[in-house]
């Protein structure tokens, strides 16, 4: 299976990210078409879409982990949604309440009611314990007090589909209680001898469904729920605001190796970078020794799944020495790796050149750091027609 890695991203704040409105005109831009450089390592993913298109029972994902330009999941949601028309929907795929992880922007709609706790470690801002117990997203999520909810409003789909919670287990108590629609609660307790996974499955038809999980005693940790078609792509959306590479080697490796196989997936991206460049006080050498650690690390926990990396998009003239240095440190650890490279700087002319794209409008954000709307979804389709070439 086919495992996606891409490199790009800043991070300065917290800040809601911007609104996709698709009703908004296109942008008159200059965009470059920007190819993928060593595109052979991307041959499990392409033999997988093709398998996928002939028979339409299977299932293919991709996981994209990265920093704030992810998880806004904008231009990711191009990707998605051009996937999933091409080849078919596989639904939802792993998910966060808003405000803790991804803006998931798919068909199911989760949000948090109540008080809940990111549990992560982050550079923008730093939560909780520092156990590496935060699962394939690097965050779990905690109730803070009895009545905290998350609900998932779960859209008419093809079939039948597949519920997952994915939890933590532990020696602490903590129990989670789940019900669909208006049926009867029933109780995960999450306790465990030794730190976990605890998986949780169940079975939705293809009637809208309203999922909620509750708060059900002591401490519990949720990592993940997961929505899913029987067939099609899924796109699972793992991005955390200021994020770096080097975040994943304080992951437990035991919790992120079970969810990994559990997901199975055909291709991972990386999109870090952006945030290692603004940071003076990080060594490029030091920087290139923890993206190594980090991609050998998922390519140790998922050698099936192909590999991208995909270095930072461009920012204005400030930033545009590190940032060059950055990309140019992943696109020579791409080959060794067993990775492809895709350049995101260049779909505006390279690093430093977002002044380009800042005389129009809805291309750049207002913090010259991240894009906004237009200028993600113009990113997303020169991202998806390049993963795409030749198929």
């Amino acid at each position: 299976m086919l495992a996606l890695f891409a490199a790009s991203g800043v991070e300065r704040s917290e800040a809601q990210p911007p609104v996709l409105r698709t009703s908004v005109p296109q942008a008159d831009a200059p965009v470059s078409p920007v190819w993928v450089e060593n595109p052979g390592a991307l041959s499990h993913f392409h033999r997988a879409l093709e398998a996928l298109r002939r028979d339409r029972t299977r299932t293919v994902r991709v996981l994209h982990f990265g920093d704030s330009n992810v998880a806004a999941d904008l231009w990711t949601h191009v990707a998605r949604e051009t996937l999933q028309q091409r080849f078919g929907s596989g639904g939802s795929g792993y998910l966060l309440p808003r405000g803790h992880g991804s803006w998931h922007r798919g068909p199911v709609r989760v949000r948090a009611e109540g008080r809940w706790l990111s549990r992560r470690r982050g550079f923008a801002r730093d939560f909780g314990p520092n156990d590496g117990l935060w699962g394939l997203a690097g965050v779990g999520v905690e109730p803070e007090a009895a009545g905290a909810r998350v609900r998932l409003d779960v859209p008419e789909g093809r079939g039948t589909r597949r519920l997952e919670l994915h939890g933590l287990g532990r020696a602490a108590l903590g129990r989670l209680a789940v019900k669909i629609d208006d049926g009867d609660w029933q109780v995960v307790d999450l306790r465990s001898p030794s730190a976990r996974l605890v998986l949780r499955r169940w079975t939705l038809d293809a009637r809208p469904h309203v999922v909620t999980v509750r708060h059900a005693g002591g401490r519990p940790r949720l990592l993940g729920l997961v929505v899913e078609e029987e067939s099609g792509v899924v796109y699972d959306v793992l991005g955390i605001n200021g994020h770096r590479a080097s975040a994943i080697l304080h992951w437990d490796e035991g919790l992120l190796r079970a969810q990994l196989r559990e997901r199975q997936p055909d291709l991972v991206v990386l999109s870090y970078g952006g945030n290692e460049a603004l940071d003076p006080n990080l060594p490029l050498d030091t920087y290139a020794a923890q993206t190594r650690e980090a991609v050998e690390r998922i390519r140790g926990l998922a050698p099936e799944a192909s590999c991208l990396l995909v270095g930072p998009l461009a920012t204005y003239p400030t930033y545009a020495d590190r940032m060059s240095a950055v990309t140019a440190i992943q696109r020579s650890l791409a080959p060794g790796l067993g990775c492809a490279f895709w350049d995101s700087s260049q779909t505006s002319g390279g690093p430093g050149t977002l002044r380009r794209w800042g005389r129009y409008p809805g291309m750049v954000s207002g913090d010259h750091l991240h894009l906004g709307p237009q200028g993600y979804e113009r990113v997303g389709r020169e991202f998806t027609e390049a993963l795409l070439r030749g198929l």
